[in-house]
């Protein structure tokens, strides 16, 4: 069984605060904990709006369904253990510093936080460099923020960051045009595990150089048994991550909504029957039509707005889609449709004022 305590040898003078790998002020601290706590539950949660739609065959898709919750279920004890080791040091550090335990949660929160840092790179859809900057950004941004707060008083340099903060927004929404909200959630899901990791590192650090003695048998039995565990996690990642994969359509999604309110009273609906290339039936009608080539349409004007519209739909569109499961509610959900189906048509006629004729042959046998 591992140490509770330090072994006998271990006659450790508590570090000075000012040693300490945590902010001195409390609210700093606080800080600190939020981070590590939220920030890992967000990305989680936001891989959902990035899951694949489809099976492309891509690397992204497959390292997407890795991090899926469904899949790290088995990371979870692992992540939690070290977590709740790095608050107990930021309660009190000179004292769960010399548990064994509290320690050695410290030390794989960071391979924990490699792994995942390492992970991310794949998410990224674009220049390598653009992750190198959001990786070193907060070392930058808190070597200037601390000289300036030398130099002039912490509450000036506030009001600038106050003033500065919204400015940087407006010209991220005018570079990305207007797709700020999907860039601010990929720099907090790429940039997080890796932010956790020269967090959770520094620590790891001054454990080891102040509180480090020996090798024991339990050490040693307990190391042991937690790579057994992270074995196994990883299998059962893997293995989880190519049943989502296979779950997946083999071909690029429909409209979920607009296809499954398709399929209510044709004299409501006015849907007809196709078959489809792989010899299954589909019940399709205009306002499927319509939306449809709406869609393709933003995705030839706006990509990336298509893009962040596409993800939030698959996320809710799915999960209403599968409610609607008789003809009554499908006729509810196309009459919902209309306002949408109305102003879409209208957008779009503006710019080609062939758009009925276009939409026609959509879905057409």
């Amino acid at each position: 069984m591992m140490e509770l305590e330090a072994s006998s040898d271990q006659t450790v003078v508590p570090e000075p605060s000012i040693f300490l790998p945590f902010p001195k002020a409390r609210w700093g601290r606080v800080l600190y904990g939020l981070f590590v706590t939220v920030l890992p539950a967000f990305s989680f949660w936001a891989t959902d709006l990035l899951k694949p739609e489809w099976q492309n065959g891509e690397l992204r898709s497959y390292v997407i369904l890795l991090l899926f919750p469904e899949a790290s279920l088995l990371f979870f004890p692992l992540l939690a253990y070290s977590i709740v080791c790095y608050l107990l040091l930021l309660v009190r550090p000179s004292h769960f510093a010399r548990s064994w335990i509290v320690r050695f949660g410290t030390y794989t929160g960071v391979l924990l936080a490699l792994q995942y840092s390492v992970l991310m790179i794949f998410l990224l859809d674009g220049p390598v460099y653009i992750i190198i900057l959001i990786w070193i950004f907060p070392t930058v941004f808190f070597v200037f923020y601390r000289r300036a707060v030398a130099r002039w008083a912490a509450r000036s340099v506030n009001r600038v960051l106050f003033i500065l903060v919204p400015v940087i927004l407006l010209i991220a929404a005018l570079l990305t045009k207007g797709d700020v909200p999907l860039v601010l959630l990929m720099i907090l899901m790429i940039g997080a595990p890796f932010w956790s990791l020269l967090i959770s590192l520094r620590a790891a650090v001054w454990l080891f150089k102040n509180y480090e003695t020996r090798f024991t048998f339990p050490r040693v039995f307990g190391l042991t048994a937690w790579l057994a565990a992270y074995a196994v996690a990883w299998r059962f990642d893997i293995l989880k991550m190519y049943e989502l994969y296979a779950a997946l359509p083999k071909e690029p999604p429909n409209c979920y909504i607009a296809t499954a309110a398709a399929c209510g009273h044709p004299y409501v609906v006015g849907s007809w029957t196709i078959q489809r290339v792989d010899g299954k039936s589909m019940q399709v009608n205009r306002q499927l039509q319509r939306l449809k080539c709406a869609e393709l349409a933003l995705m030839a004007i706006q990509p990336r707005l298509h893009g962040l519209l596409r993800r939030i739909y698959d996320v809710i569109g799915r999960r209403l889609a599968r409610s609607i499961q008789n003809p009554l509610l499908a006729d509810a959900a196309y009459l919902l449709l209309k306002p949408w189906e109305w102003g879409a048509g209208l957008i779009i006629k503006t710019i080609v004022p062939e758009i009925d004729s276009i939409s026609r042959k959509m879905y057409l046998d």
